[in-house]
């Protein structure tokens, strides 16, 4: 399900019994800009979206709240020669690291609760232990550097155990060997080898994915936090609870 901040906003505002113009007022808008907006025919500026989720209820900053405790973690284990914390509970790293927070953070016990918790759309699966678990792992494998895009889906393979064969290795592995020049840019030859790759060692049900849809870029960190049946953090997530 695709996410539509507008019908999210209508729905608090229905709940909340106010109109569009005291809501546009609360916020510093126009009654005419927040028509625009919520017809989804125009945009507000970032002061007055942020005003609007603060309104309605909505906080943003639980992801990256969430996101910089991952972090810290992280730094925090490898400070202490933790290399690994696969087979640890919550309890064993709220105590280890003394963050208590974590210890609110919904401990799943089973495949088929996270899947189901996922699938009804109604709960975070972000607000899991297990995921939670997987970010850690993930922000250690990191080892708190700036993040590129290939050092992301570097992590991420190592963290599902695959081996890395993105687009862009094949890429330069093919231009070391003279073979680039056989390939236009708007060539689907490149991803026809990527696919032949892929098909027997890494992402098999990305791939199926991507051909049905030869323009699809879902690789690696790009699916990291969301995508479901890909490569990403919730695959991981569900991997601890096997364990």
């Amino acid at each position: 399900m695709n996410t539509n901040i507008v019908e999210t906003i209508q729905a608090r505002l229905e709940c909340m019994g106010i109109s569009q113009a005291q809501f546009a007022e609360c916020v510093s808008a126009t009654p005419a800009q927040m028509s625009i907006f919520l017809r989804e025919k125009g945009s507000l500026s970032t002061e007055c979206l942020n005003k609007c989720l603060n309104l309605i209820g909505i906080d943003l900053s639980l992801y990256s709240k969430r996101n910089k405790l991952a972090k810290e973690v992280a730094l925090y284990l490898l400070s202490k020669n933790v290399t690994s914390i696969d087979n640890w509970s919550k309890e064993d790293l709220a105590l280890f690291t003394q963050k208590k927070s974590i210890s609110l953070l919904f401990d799943i016990k089973s495949e088929k609760e996270l899947m189901e918790m996922k699938q009804s759309g109604i709960i975070d699966i972000e607000s899991t232990f297990p995921y939670f678990k997987a970010l850690v792992s993930y922000h250690m494998l990191l080892k708190g550097e700036k993040t590129t895009a290939s050092q992301a889906d570097q992590a991420l393979s190592i963290l599902l155990n695959k081996i890395d064969t993105t687009k862009d290795n094949i890429l330069s592995s093919l231009t070391k060997f003279g073979l680039i020049s056989l390939l236009s840019p708007a060539s689907s030859i490149v991803d026809e080898v990527t696919n032949m790759v892929s098909e027997q060692i890494m992402y098999p049900k990305q791939n199926e994915r991507q051909k049905q849809n030869k323009s699809s870029k879902q690789f690696g960190a790009i699916s990291l936090f969301t995508k479901q049946n890909m490569p990403s953090l919730f695959a991981k997530a569900l991997e601890f609870i096997k364990k």
